[in-house]
């Protein structure tokens, strides 16, 4: 379909689109991965595209002085892969599904938390790191965690007035294991049932620590929070981390659709969280 008509204004720079979002009837675009198609399907009609694509300074990969990892938010799929966050784990799982070649070419980091798909693979990537999101307004800088800005199918904590400038994942560390495991539609490349999980656990002992996030499962991405309870403080055996994986959808409304319904997606959550559970088990020592 064609889209309905729509006036465009590229940004020169930051503080331009700054003064330019946040109006009635505007969208941003970088990549187009999300909005064009919408678009094109007359889901989305937005009055006014405010291009960012060019803007260098949203752009790139770097370490930060307390070891962290600072993502811009234009960096796409393929540099993402490219760059030093493919140290974690779970990353390098995630990022060669999503979409096809054109989508991680030209689909941005930014777009894609900022989009909230309830079946993106990178947000849920995200929750399980604990990472942070950083947004810009003409107010100031804000600092989202992860856990808490997905709230909904195509909701985030992210003010109408704030544009996303980079994500910031934690530093690496000698007893932490990730890992990422998906069921995919294998036409869109989106997740059925896709599981990220970080498992922290000490030389030989129980496990002290565990991040665990799910998406496709229900209408956002989300922590597991009764998965990684059960999880810490075990001895991350076969039968733990089964009992464990047991409670991936507590408290979550389980979506049904034409690929998947409802029991079938449970039983696939379960399955799929021990197998990124023991996956990032077998990535310590």
């Amino acid at each position: 379909m064609i889209p309905a008509a729509f006036d465009y204004q590229r940004a020169a720079s930051l503080d331009e689109a700054l003064g330019l979002v946040g109006t009635g009837g505007t969208k941003v675009i970088a990549g187009g991965m999300s909005i064009l198609p919408l678009m094109k399907l007359r889901l989305a009609s937005p009055d006014r595209l405010v291009d960012i694509g060019r803007l260098a300074e949203l752009k790139g990969v770097r370490r930060l002085p307390d070891g962290r990892v600072a993502v811009g938010a234009l960096t796409t799929y393929t540099e993402l892969a490219d760059s030093p966050a493919q140290h974690y784990g779970l990353i390098r799982d995630a990022l060669p599904d999503i979409g096809d070649v054109q989508v991680r070419n030209r689909g941005t980091v930014g777009g894609s938390v900022a989009h909230c798909d309830p079946a993106s693979d990178l947000p849920a990537v995200l929750l399980a790191l604990d990472a942070e999101i950083v947004a810009r307004s003409n107010r100031g800088e804000n600092v989202y965690p992860a856990n808490g800005f997905f709230q909904g199918a195509f909701q985030t904590a992210l003010a109408d007035d704030e544009l996303i400038t980079e994500v910031r994942l934690p530093g690496p560390r000698d007893d932490a294991g990730s890992a990422y495991v998906s069921m995919s539609q294998k036409a869109s490349g989106y997740s059925i049932v896709g599981v990220a999980a970080v498992v922290i656990r000490g030389s030989d002992g129980p496990i002290t620590g565990a991040g665990i996030a799910l998406t496709g499962v229900g209408e956002a991405p989300y922590r597991a929070r009764a998965v990684e309870e059960a999880l810490v403080g075990s001895d991350g055996s076969a039968g733990a981390i089964a009992a464990a994986s047991a409670h991936a959808t507590d408290g979550v409304t389980v979506n049904g659709d034409i690929h998947a319904d409802a029991a079938y997606r449970t039983a696939m959550a379960a399955i799929y969280t021990r197998r990124a559970i023991e996956a990032a088990l077998g990535r310590l020592g």
